[in-house]
């Protein structure tokens, strides 16, 4: 089933985590003029993808959404240095990559914080909380899954801590928001860190912030020292529909062709289908050398850990298939089938295969007969 020489480049599939297969009508925008973006219809355009990502992130009345032209990254620093100041002390729950980009952004804005590191592909027992002194911190932060292992964490459990103690809940949902269950009210979310490459299917380029009251609040209290990243200016600007700055216009767009989409599916259902594909595909690899990294895996993504015992033992081909990262150049090279390698410790054990975006079961039958063929 290997793909000619040269024909994959040109038709790859992606089974990334980011981005991801983009759907018809988002390719057709993107084909299309930029508009001005000072204008009536503009405005509208705004108001209304707010209004729809309030809606899917079930966020309470008084929310609000901020659109940044930047990378998930950049949304996570903006949500540290505007809700969290060198006095506060936040506790962050690290499990992988990103886990430890928090860490990173809290150091850089001299945010004293404690980290509670677990294990590549652990997951995350919130009794583990009352090993600590809750009261000497001001906010928790958290992915909802760790993307590089994809290890899902209780995230409605720690948000009933949070609120029984009154820390602020940071939550990176990048890659979790339209996979996993996501609900700003009955989790208590105060911030929720959503990304366009990811379960949304646009082009990469904008991050949203969703704030609760309580959120907001504190960041028109904050002293920022940042001029791009102080929210302030976006909640201003987004009260009549607009951002401070030149915005991802053409994402924009996309954003609002998609939520229009979404929105008649509805979110529960968004996750039950991405449920429904990530079930499809694990059950197609049932018996094959290919072991679950994670403990309690995100519906967004599998990680798989290849079992040298079960691949083939005989030839280059079989001796490359050992190891997780030349796993991802077979596929590409030789099928056209993108996964998502990892970097670092997990470079040789670990390969990600996505679940967003525009999938089909029959995408992922390739995708698994192409698995079998490697470890064969």
């Amino acid at each position: 089933m290997k793909k000619e020489q040269g024909e994959h480049k040109k038709q790859q599939t992606l089974f990334t985590v980011g981005p991801v297969m983009m759907f018809p009508s988002t390719l057709r925008l993107g084909g299309t003029q930029v508009p001005y973006f000072r204008t009536p219809e503009f405005t509208t355009t705004v108001l209304d993808c707010e209004q729809s990502l309030i809606l899917l992130a079930d966020a309470a009345i008084g929310s609000r959404a901020v659109f940044l032209t930047a990378s998930g990254t950049g949304a996570m620093e903006a949500a540290i240095i505007n809700t969290l100041s060198p006095n506060d002390r936040a506790l962050i729950i690290v499990g992988g990559t990103f886990g430890a980009r928090f860490c990173e952004i809290c150091k850089d804005a001299a945010i004293a914080f404690d980290a509670i590191e677990l294990e590549p592909g652990a997951s995350f027992d919130p009794e583990m909380l009352k090993a600590y002194d809750l009261s000497q911190y001001s906010a928790l932060l958290v992915n909802a899954h760790e993307t590089s292992t994809g290890v899902r964490y209780d995230i409605a459990a720690l948000g009933a801590i949070c609120r029984a103690n009154g820390l602020l809940f940071i939550v990176d949902a990048i890659s979790a928001f339209l996979c996993d269950p996501i609900s700003m009210i009955s989790m208590g979310i105060d911030v929720l860190i959503v990304s366009s490459q990811k379960a949304l299917a646009l082009a990469p380029g904008l991050s949203m912030l969703l704030l609760s009251p309580r959120a907001i609040e504190i960041v028109e209290r904050a002293h920022v020292s940042s001029y791009y990243f102080g929210l302030k200016k976006y909640l201003q600007d987004g009260a009549r529909g607009q951002t401070p700055f030149t915005p991802a216009v053409g994402v924009l767009m996309q954003l609002l062709d998609r939520l229009d989409a979404l929105k008649a599916i509805g979110a529960s259902a968004l996750v039950d289908q991405c449920h429904a594909r990530a079930n499809y595909f694990r059950h197609a690899i049932e018996g094959l050398p290919y072991a679950i990294f994670a403990q309690t895996p995100s519906n967004a993504l599998t990680a798989l850990s290849p079992q040298k015992e079960g691949l083939a033992q005989d030839g280059q081909q079989a001796q490359k298939a050992r190891s997780a990262y030349a796993i991802y150049e077979i596929l590409k090279n030789d099928y056209g089938l993108v996964v998502t390698p990892n970097g670092g410790a997990l470079k040789d054990t670990v390969f990600r295969v996505g679940h967003m975006g525009n999938l089909t079961k029959k995408d992922f039958s390739i995708l698994a007969a192409a698995l079998r063929e490697i470890a064969e």
